[in-house]
């Protein structure tokens, strides 16, 4: 069984680290289609799926161009050996057939240099979407938190603000108990004096 390009990203990770990101791939990958998380989920595993091809695209540069020198080399070394059985004709070919294979060198190595920077600006073109989605990531993150202290410096406020109005009757009540109070002692003191006179 071949391996998948999530399998070649997972390469040189431990298995709790595999496994941690196969669950946030899951989690990412669950929601609404149009949702962020999805979105960015889709976003990674097209890039997770370019980038495990860039080693393959590499190697495969790298095999063509170490195949096309063998051969050159190859042909190089025949024609060297039959230079002295071939005559001043030949001879002229011969640096016209070297000088063919020098050119196609020259374009393979030029088009192996092409994929190399196509390679390199791709990457760094991944490199700066993953740069703007952490950025995104913390300001979401800082936004949420300042939002969070917020909503807890308000409910505190009003808490305060409850506990307040709380003091002030709880103060009216009593100084409502202490007018009964006073008059109910005035009126029996009145009734008493108007007993004993």
């Amino acid at each position: 069984m071949d391996d998948t390009c999530f399998d070649l990203l997972c390469k040189d990770l431990t298995a709790d680290e595999a496994k941690l990101f196969r669950k946030m791939l899951v989690e990412w990958c669950d929601g609404d289609e149009n949702g962020f998380p999805v979105q960015l989920a889709l976003l990674t595993r097209a890039q997770w799926r370019a980038a495990a091809l860039v080693p393959q695209a590499v190697n495969e540069s790298r095999k063509l161009i170490e195949l096309h020198l063998a051969e050159y080399r190859q042909q190089t070394a025949e024609l060297v050996k039959n230079l002295s059985a071939v005559g001043e004709d030949q001879a002229d070919e011969l640096k016209n057939v070297v000088k063919g294979h020098t050119e196609a060198l020259n374009q393979a190595s030029d088009s192996f240099r092409s994929q190399l920077k196509s390679i390199g600006a791709f990457t760094q073109d991944i490199r700066k979407h993953l740069d703007d989605g952490i950025s995104s990531y913390n300001h979401i993150k800082t936004d949420l938190k300042a939002g969070g202290e917020m909503f807890r410096k308000t409910c505190e406020d009003l808490d305060g603000r409850i506990n307040g109005v709380q003091l002030g009757r709880d103060w009216l009540a009593w100084l409502g108990l202490i007018a009964i109070g006073m008059v109910i002692g005035i009126t029996m003191g009145v009734v008493l004096e108007a007993k004993f006179h």
